[in-house]
């Protein structure tokens, strides 16, 4: 995928799973608490009845004040447009695998729920650790590159346009969080750092992909019947 491409994907996404609730109250919760008729103007008066074919009914009343509930003429939808165009796209993520749903809530749905967080980790380390068998690497430095897992979920996430996601780290920055020095972060483990933005970067551009192909599959199926 381009670059452009990817672009509207994450556009689409973010919308689909933007809050776009309606903040105005609806007629159901105007009528709720508030009395229909002011009695205390307008008196009730006890209805007449009339004989009609043998039957006893109840003659028309004089017309009664009534407070108009909503402020425009046609009542509001019970969804908005812009969530019901968008819903084929919340309906694709249900069949995604657990850590790309999990990335693309996190990323583009503003989902801080820890669970998304400890899968979208253990997948990147995963990925990641396999580019590290056979080679040299010691305990400390294997935890070490594990540390920053995170660190570059969020790192790439907030190019994503991630609001909640963290900004860029700096050489000096990362080595403190490391408990490393700058000359030892430069040589050691910034291409391990490299690496795993990379992994996050591959994480992103399945997901996407991922919602795309089952949104069109779910969209194909429902027009072929």
């Amino acid at each position: 995928m381009n670059q452009q491409y990817v672009e509207y994907l994450r556009g689409c996404v973010s919308t689909a799973l933007a809050d776009v609730r309606q903040t105005g109250r609806g007629q159901l919760d105007t009528f709720n608490g508030a009395a229909m008729v002011g009695t205390t103007v307008h008196t009730r008066k006890r209805p007449r009845l009339v004989q009609l074919e043998g039957r006893k009914v109840c003659a028309t009343t004089d017309p009664m004040h009534c407070t108009e509930t909503r402020s425009r003429r046609k009542p509001m939808p019970p969804i908005d447009p812009i969530t019901y165009s968008t819903a084929s796209w919340r309906r694709a993520l249900g069949h995604l695998e657990p850590h790309q749903e999990a990335w693309i809530r996190y990323c583009y749905g503003n989902d801080l729920n820890y669970d998304y967080q400890v899968i979208i980790c253990q997948h990147v380390w995963n990925e990641y650790r396999e580019t590290l068998s056979g080679k040299r690497t010691t305990d400390r430095s294997r935890r070490r590159i594990e540390s920053l897992v995170w660190l570059a979920v969020q790192r790439y996430a907030s190019e994503c346009g991630c609001p909640k996601a963290c900004p860029d780290y700096s050489d000096s920055e990362l080595a403190v969080l490391s408990g490393v020095t700058k000359s030892t972060w430069s040589e050691n483990y910034r291409h391990h750092w490299q690496g795993l933005i990379a992994c996050v970067s591959c994480l992103d551009s399945d997901a996407l992909l991922a919602v795309k192909t089952r949104r069109s599959e779910s969209r194909l199926a429902y027009f072929a019947t």
